[in-house]
């Protein structure tokens, strides 16, 4: 009897259901099929769902327009056909963040001026706005997000000496990012205070923000162990405060759960005694925790992730982990689009670097948030300290490799379920040879929904997928061999060689509505734009 009704009332109804209801309803009977695959409105919201994104504040454009343009602008990323490019010269400083947007950049060496260059997007009518602060401090680190016009700007830490103590002090200061002054929503100092360790040696540091909090790790390449703390930048209060040797990268997972990189020992293989290493990442609680300083190896946590475990004589240098942006992140009121990325899944990328002998190798392992969340979704009330082992998560749920080329310093080429990078041409030929800027698309829904059109038309002739294919690690790292097999898909295009005297292009950042391709060498950036 749905059926009977006026159609007009079945768009009504159809315009408050999700997409998933959307798909059932298009299977109860022909004149629902038929309404969900001519009706806009029921299209943008399939599709936003199929490409990661929520719907923007309203306007004058209708759902049409809206699901036009997002169509549009996913085939333009497709294909790698941006609309616009832009060559912009590095400034002298040694400090640069990507973030919601902003390309940022320190001045001059010493840190005292940042410019902030916000991307211009084609599809989404963003357009570039270029402002630059002065800082009444000496930076050593910074970050900062654009949807609440927040900038945490890192000190360079001060020896504090008395007669009673000797201290290394390091202030985070909540600043906003358009006026450069004290954040308006910070209730009471503005100025968060940590001292480290006397043996630290060539701090440097981590910084993450995620709603109200802001995490911070110290990370000392002396002696002394590193640190992680976790600040709601609103109130001052410290949530999370702990250390270790073993505490090497973090990144936040959601806004309550903070993924933690590290790795442990276990004793013996077989009849076996000696130890072997295990990388895992562990997931802490900031709502279990009482923010008292305490060591990380013997902190509670929610459980944790292992990887496969290494052989004896295979000795880990460092953890990076790399995701962006934050689960819940929408632009800022002011920026007016028609959608933005949704609250998920987000991709992971985890590089450890290990040593054998006097070789050092790094291993890239893509997981996406919803893997991760899926398992710590089936814990009990109440447990913790829960390991899951490598073939409850790793092998289905991941992929892992080795020498992905992607850059160590410049280190943001990650959006979303996207990764950029720029494959072949090298040092020494800088000059010659083209190169092929690639983005691999881990988009578990769109790759479910696209594969059935492989081989239909051009738009996806240059599209490599892989599905069913597993990567295969062998070697002297690893225990065994390592089979992963996350599905992801790779978009290709060659970059002209370039010619003597112009810039040679070696990596690529990623946002929303831009690639960034960059020249280190010759300190050049070429913004391309969607």
């Amino acid at each position: 009897m749905l059926d009977l009704l006026p159609v007009e009332i079945i768009i009504q109804v159809f315009s408050h259901l999700s997409h998933r209801d959307l798909l059932a309803c298009s299977l109860v009977c022909r004149p629902f099929r038929a309404t969900v695959r001519e009706n806009a409105s029921c299209q943008y919201t399939i599709e936003m769902a199929v490409f990661g994104m929520r719907n923007g504040p309203p306007s004058v454009m209708g759902h049409a327009d809206r699901l036009t343009i997002l169509q549009d602008s996913q085939s333009a990323w497709h294909t790698l056909q941006w609309t616009a490019s832009k060559d912009v010269r590095m400034l002298q400083g040694s400090l640069y963040e990507l973030y919601g947007g902003v390309l940022v950049q320190s001045d001059h060496q010493g840190g005292h001026g940042l410019v902030f260059r916000r991307l211009p997007s084609h599809y989404r009518s963003i357009k570039e706005h270029v402002w630059s602060l002065h800082l009444d401090l000496n930076l050593r680190d910074f970050t900062l997000d654009p949807a609440q016009d927040l900038l945490v700007l890192i000190a360079q830490p001060i020896l504090r000496t008395s007669a009673h103590e000797a201290r290394i002090e390091t202030s985070i200061h909540i600043r906003s990012l358009t006026t450069g002054k004290v954040h308006p929503l910070v209730a009471r100092s503005p100025v968060l205070v940590h001292d480290v360790d006397l043996r630290t040696a060539n701090l440097t540091f981590m910084v993450q923000i995620h709603s109200d909090r802001v995490a911070v790790q110290f990370i000392s390449h002396g002696i002394a162990p590193s640190e992680l703390v976790v600040w709601n930048w609103k109130t001052g209060e410290v949530l999370l405060s702990t250390y270790g040797t073993n505490l090497m990268a973090f990144a936040f997972l959601t806004e309550r759960l903070i993924l933690v990189g590290g790795f442990g020992d276990i004793g013996g293989f077989g009849d076996v005694t000696f130890n072997l290493r295990q990388p895992r990442l562990f997931v802490v609680d900031l709502d279990s925790s009482k923010g008292e300083r305490t060591d990380f190896d013997e902190a509670e946590y929610l459980c944790a992730f292992l990887y496969p475990a290494c052989y004896p004589w295979v000795h880990p240098l460092r953890f990076l982990i790399r995701s962006d942006p934050c689960t819940d992140w929408t632009p800022h009121p002011s920026v007016q689009v028609p959608f933005s990325i949704g609250p998920g899944p987000r991709l992971y990328i985890v590089t450890i670097w290990i040593m054998q002998g006097e070789e050092i190798s790094p291993i890239d392992l893509f997981v996406l948030s919803d893997t991760l969340l899926d398992h710590i979704g089936t814990l009990r009330k109440g447990e913790t300290r829960r390991d899951f082992e490598w073939s409850e998560w790793g092998p289905a749920g991941t992929r892992m490799m080795a020498q992905v080329p992607h850059s160590h310093v410049w280190v943001c080429y990650v959006f979303g379920t996207r990764f950029s990078s720029i494959t072949g041409g090298g040092r020494e030929n800088r000059h010659r040879e083209s190169r092929m800027l690639e983005v691999w698309d881990f988009n578990q829904l769109g790759i479910r929904r696209d594969i059935g059109r492989e081989g239909s038309g051009a738009e996806w002739s240059e599209v490599e997928w892989h599905v069913g294919d597993t990567s295969v690690l062998r070697g002297k790292v690893f225990l065994g061999e390592v089979r992963t097999r996350l599905p992801y898909r790779v978009f290709r295009r060659k970059l002209a060689a370039p010619l003597e005297g112009e810039p040679a292009f070696t990596e690529a950042l990623c946002s929303e509505d831009s690639i960034i391709l960059v020249d280190a060498q010759e300190r050049h950036f070429r913004i391309l734009t969607f």
